[in-house]
């Protein structure tokens, strides 16, 4: 495997909240937050950082920006094949997208660009390859007023690459963009992660990711539940192997997949259709299916939602890991109830 970019090993922040009493009004104590995580980022990777609201996925992109301080922990940079750094400011190494940032006024898309790096005491010479690069050269001129949402992520992208960081960190930068313009900013992450920038990118949505990401990292109540590749991910938690088929008409499983090495996940059916989800030998249920001479429309695979995910990191049930937590019944939390109000 290749070296990490950089590594993060029992890294925390926990947010300050007001805990007040009679005799201390102004008493606070330890909240919601990320407590002991380990992370390694690969240059040239797309990692996609998944949970539910209010998982910590907000306050774990601003400490891996140097926004938020990491109280507890290392952070240790790969500067080559054998040299390791002690990284004493990530905002040198990180570039961060926010999930909402109001691009809005009188000035052009340049001027804003100008200034942003004038404050960072850089050099505003490579500004045009910038724009070129996000896809903003021809609306370079253009006010911020009159930017498309789509435009405006991309100029956010553009402020997050000022100073060529190693990473690229984003926040929910899909919200609000239509189908043609996720697919364009799509498109832009992996010309990135091409050119050698490590991108996280967080989402609670994981079909919005499909075909993106090279690896995946879980996070619930602040804690990184399972990382790595999205295949390896898949097989560890018993969500691998999973296929759709539907078809035309209707059908029996019971009959079809009767002397079969395969688990039926689901079965629908309506007046003209049908459809299966299952776990197994999905070329013996292909080929059982045309000897029963079933019409068969399509055939693919089937890929976990994000509650599917938890459960099967957590144990927990659909009712546990949804908004309203129900029960204490999650293993792997260490003590005290961590989360994220984002």
């Amino acid at each position: 495997m290749a070296e990490p970019l950089l590594t993060f090993r029992q890294v925390q922040h926990r947010h300050t909240v007001a805990n007040p009493t009679p005799l201390r009004p102004w008493a606070k104590r330890q909240g919601a937050g990320i407590v002991g995580l380990d992370l390694d980022l690969y240059a040239g990777s797309v990692l996609g950082l998944v949970g539910p609201n209010g998982a910590g996925k907000t306050t774990l992109l601003r400490m891996m920006a140097g926004v938020l301080p990491i109280q507890e922990g290392t952070v240790v940079g790969h500067a080559g094949s054998t040299r390791e750094v002690d990284v004493v400011d990530l905002r040198t190494w990180a570039g961060h997208m926010p999930e909402q940032v109001r691009w809005q006024g009188r000035v052009s898309v340049r001027q804003v660009l100008e200034q942003l790096s004038e404050m960072r005491g850089e050099s505003s010479h490579q500004l045009d390859g910038l724009l070129k690069l996000v896809g903003l050269r021809q609306r370079a001129e253009d006010h911020l007023d009159n930017l498309s949402q789509g435009m405006r992520q991309r100029l956010s992208i553009a402020v997050a690459l000022l100073g060529s960081p190693k990473v690229l960190l984003l926040d929910e930068p899909f919200n609000g963009l239509d189908p043609v313009a996720s697919e364009a900013f799509a498109s832009l992450v992996r010309r990135l992660a091409a050119k050698g920038v490590c991108v996280v990118i967080s989402s609670h949505m994981v079909n919005q990711l499909e075909g993106l990401i090279d690896r995946i990292a879980l996070l619930h109540r602040g804690q990184l539940l399972d990382e790595g590749p999205l295949a390896e991910v898949e097989r560890r938690l018993g969500l691998e192997g999973r296929y759709v088929i539907q078809g035309r008409g209707s059908m029996v499983p019971e009959e079809i997949l009767a002397d079969l090495d395969t688990e039926l996940l689901q079965h629908e059916e309506d007046v003209s259709t049908w459809s299966i989800t299952i776990r197994g030998e999905q070329d013996a249920v292909l080929d059982a299916c045309r000897k029963a001479a079933l019409d068969i429309i399509s055939w693919s695979p089937a890929r976990p939602n994000l509650v599917e995910w938890l459960c099967a990191a957590t144990g927990m049930t659909f009712e546990d890991v949804s908004l309203e937590v129900t029960s204490a019944a999650f293993l792997p939390m260490r003590g005290a109830e961590v989360g994220e109000d984002e």
